[in-house]
């Protein structure tokens, strides 16, 4: 029972200590909004980073355009990634990874980018539901809850699919404030990398015995 309790402690303070540094990360580097300003030289744009500033490939999805951009994002990242059952704390942030290199990657096949750049946590969130889906899917007994994994991974692809097709948000009309010129193309990248980082990540061996190390 002793051991139980302890493993239990264990994992939700990691899990909650990753929440908490990723949630200071993005307090710390959009203070510049509470004076009206944004950290412009962290969002990511081709030029720059072919100029040398490869920073901006790593701090993008934590700069937002407004405080409802930030609050919309950071909302539902924040909540998608506390709810991941996977338990090993590297594979989740491994998971945050590939659906940030996802939804950037993709997000280049774009002609926008090099015009406003990009910004923002949706195509990590986008990736995330994705693997919360497919978790559902694949770890619960009960069939019910199976066919509600399935259906929110096609809901989570059908909308992607959909928004790189129209080149618009879904739902966008619901919006109560600025999110800026949305790239759609970098949900499509970021659910793509998630369903690819929840299949390689469940079928390694070399990263299970590395995260059990």
């Amino acid at each position: 029972m002793k051991t139980i309790a302890k493993n239990f402690f264990t994992d939700k303070i990691i899990h909650r200590l990753e929440l908490w540094l990723f949630l200071a990360v993005i307090c710390i580097i959009n203070i510049p909004m509470l004076f009206g300003h944004q950290f412009y030289n962290y969002i990511f744009s081709p030029a720059e980073v072919g100029a040398g500033e490869w920073w901006r490939v790593i701090t993008y999805p934590f700069i937002h355009v407004s405080w409802y951009h930030l609050l919309l994002d950071v909302g539902a990242f924040m909540l998608l990634y506390h709810g991941i059952l996977e338990p090993s704390w590297l594979k989740r942030v491994l998971y945050v990874v590939f659906c940030a290199i996802g939804s950037l990657g993709i997000s280049m096949l774009s002609p926008e980018i090099f015009d406003g750049g990009l910004c923002g946590l949706s195509g990590i969130a986008h990736g995330l539901m994705a693997v919360s889906a497919l978790e559902i899917a694949t770890s619960s007994a009960d069939i019910k809850l199976q066919r509600i994994g399935i259906i929110g991974l096609w809901v989570v692809v059908i909308k992607s699919i959909i928004e790189v097709l129209t080149g618009k948000v879904m739902f966008a009309f619901l919006h109560l404030g600025d999110v800026g010129t949305p790239l759609t193309i970098c949900h499509a990248g970021g659910v793509l990398t998630g369903i690819i980082a929840f299949v390689v990540l469940r079928q390694s061996d070399f990263i299970t015995r590395l995260c059990r190390a």
